[in-house]
């Protein structure tokens, strides 16, 4: 496919606006986000501290594009050949997204498959918008207003997701209400029990250490 420098342009420049996208996206639920959460890091505030982007981390970008965004990656190889200085920009921008997506798999596995669908919709639908800005194509705003109900889907799918995981936490937590008040006494007897019992121990164990000492002076 022929890339025209326009496609390009406004593809680098949907890359520079992707990260509230992106944000929006990876963010958990707000009926799961902490009213203490950290407040987002000014990135203008912090050009200088920009970590280092390795061959090996381009490498595995550009493997990720290919895997999940064919059309990305055939876009980002035209780019490097063009471009150098935009397609640096557009594979950190990327990049940055892999690694936080990769953190949400290590954390929750199952939520990350509904994050990567998120991307891969956003990530479409972002190279779409900028080839119907040239041509106003009706097929293309088609495919767009096809990728807007999916990535819709896949939210509520995410949202429905973190109800049930929500909805089980709370059982559980239901349940050890229960047992904890239909087994109060018993309870209170148990851990008296154990308490007694670690305080004779410690008893008899300092008794024992002062007693040897005693012995060898």
């Amino acid at each position: 496919m022929r890339c025209s420098g326009l496609v390009l342009t406004l593809f680098t420049l949907a890359f520079a606006c992707c990260d509230s996208q992106t944000a929006s996206a990876i963010d958990p639920p707000a009926a799961s986000v902490r009213a203490d959460a950290p407040k987002p890091v000014d990135k203008s505030a912090d050009k200088k501290v920009r970590p280092e982007f390795s061959e090996s981390d381009l490498v595995a970008t550009m493997a990720f594009a290919s895997e999940h965004h064919p059309e990305l990656a055939r876009l980002l190889e035209h780019l490097r050949k063009s471009r150098s200085n935009e397609f640096q920009r557009a594979a950190r921008e990327l990049n940055q997204q892999i690694l936080v997506l990769e953190k949400i798999k290590e954390k929750n596995p199952a939520r990350y498959e509904h994050q990567l669908q998120l991307w891969k919709e956003d990530s479409q639908i972002r190279v779409l918008v900028a080839k119907w800005s040239l041509s106003k194509d009706e097929d293309i705003e088609k495919q767009i207003r096809r990728l807007l109900q999916q990535r819709r889907d896949t939210k509520v799918a995410q949202l429905k997701a973190e109800q049930k995981r929500l909805a089980e936490q709370l059982q559980k937590v239901e349940k050890q209400l229960t047992t904890l008040s239909e087994m109060r006494d018993s309870q209170i007897d148990r851990e008296w029990e154990q308490l007694a019992k670690k305080a004779d121990s410690d008893r008899n164990n300092f008794k024992a250490k002062n007693s040897k000492k005693n012995n060898s002076n």
